[in-house]
């Protein structure tokens, strides 16, 4: 009998799907992670009693731990995935975001 790698079974019923509209990770000699938010409007009374939306809450929906090899797998497949694309459909343009300061993003958010 020979011992080989065991057989993989794959199902993907009743697994929780989330939209995302962003990301803080990071990797460290220990773990890589990644944690998912989706953003939500917040509505404000404003002074003239008319409700404002310039509150955006993260509300976070997962967060994923992996080891520092899966995390680089992961970026490698991603990256292979958005090159496909590109060949197909063209550039996909990221946009600026306006900051409420000049600094950019921490490395960790996305």
């Amino acid at each position: 009998m020979s011992q080989g790698l065991p057989r993989r079974s794959v199902k993907f019923e009743e697994v929780p799907s989330f939209a995302i509209s962003g990301f803080f990770g990071g990797i460290n000699p220990n773990e890589g992670s990644i944690s998912f938010f989706s953003d939500k409007l917040v509505p404000q009374l404003g002074a003239n009693g008319q409700i404002v939306l310039d509150t955006v809450e993260h509300e976070f929906v997962a967060n994923i731990k992996m080891s520092p090899l899966i995390f680089k797998r992961m970026a490698i497949w991603m990256s292979e995935h958005v090159k496909r694309y590109e060949n197909m459909h063209g550039e996909i343009q990221i946009g600026q975001q306006k900051q409420k300061s000049d600094s950019s993003p921490p490395p960790y958010y996305g």
